[in-house]
């Protein structure tokens, strides 16, 4: 009987330490997700802030780009006010020098049409300057010396 009795005291001093063992491993469980919790609080509020960064940046990078299109923008438009100015400038100084062509030939003109005027007169242009010369002898013989 006496073997009866250790092996029940036995028995129940396995059991009893499977109970106490078991209610430490709930009592562990129970803490580790309390633990668990706290770590994914703190790895939540990381990930937020992270994201609360990214979305900063992001703010950031479209801000820069807006900046940059607007530049670009502006200066494309300045860029074509240019070549306008240049192609109306180009355009005035074509006219200016079709113009001074156009005078050159009527001048050249002008010029040809006199000398051919002149050609067709010999004569009388000879006489004219024989008669110029023939006073300008005939003054010389009236002077006194």
């Amino acid at each position: 009987m006496k073997m009866k009795r250790l092996l029940y005291s036995t028995v129940l001093a396995l059991s009893l330490s499977g109970i106490y063992s078991g209610s430490l491993e709930a009592q562990q469980a129970v803490q580790t997700p309390v633990a668990g919790t706290k770590d994914m609080k703190t790895q939540m509020d990381q990930m937020h802030a992270q994201m609360d960064q990214m979305r900063t940046e992001m703010e950031q990078v479209q801000t820069l780009m807006k900046d940059a299109m607007a530049k670009m923008a502006a200066a494309d438009a300045a860029m074509k006010a240019h070549m306008e100015t240049e192609q109306a400038s180009m355009k005035s100084q074509m006219a200016l020098q079709q113009g001074v062509i156009d005078h050159l030939e009527t001048m050249t003109d002008h010029m040809q049409s006199m000398t051919d005027c002149m050609a067709m007169m010999p004569t009388s242009m000879d006489n004219q300057k024989k008669g110029k010369s023939m006073k300008g002898k005939e003054m010389m013989k009236d002077q006194p010396k």
